[in-house]
């Protein structure tokens, strides 16, 4: 085994670029998942509910959304939040776990797209 030494400054220097590097991966990983937009069917099959449903929650006032050239779509935070309101127990882990799915399945819908190319 070899021993290297170097000065304090260098250490210094290595360490904090290191925890530079950490710290831009945490918020790699942080990245939020609020502002991506999804259409009716990719929400209806996220909370397993009916197109119907979606359009009563909608007229309702119960979910925000954005009509555009008659498409509807809804982000990530606006689900999370009709989540929240409506919870019985408000688990941060089902969010999670909403995210988690919902991550998967775009990424799949990404890959099969690409796929198709």
């Amino acid at each position: 085994m070899k021993i290297i030494t170097i000065e304090e400054e260098a250490w210094k220097q290595l360490n904090s670029r290191i925890n530079a590097i950490a710290d831009y991966l945490k918020r790699l990983d942080d990245t939020s998942y609020d502002d991506l937009w999804l259409n009716n069917h990719e929400v209806c099959q996220y909370l397993h509910i009916s197109e119907k449903t979606l359009w009563r929650m909608r007229t309702k006032g119960e979910i925000t959304y954005s009509k555009i050239y008659g498409q509807y779509f809804y982000t990530i935070g606006a689900i999370k939040d009709v989540l929240n309101a409506n919870a019985v127990q408000s688990s941060d882990e089902y969010v999670a776990e909403l995210i988690a799915k919902g991550k998967s399945y775009i990424e799949k819908g990404r890959k099969l797209k690409s796929d198709k190319k």
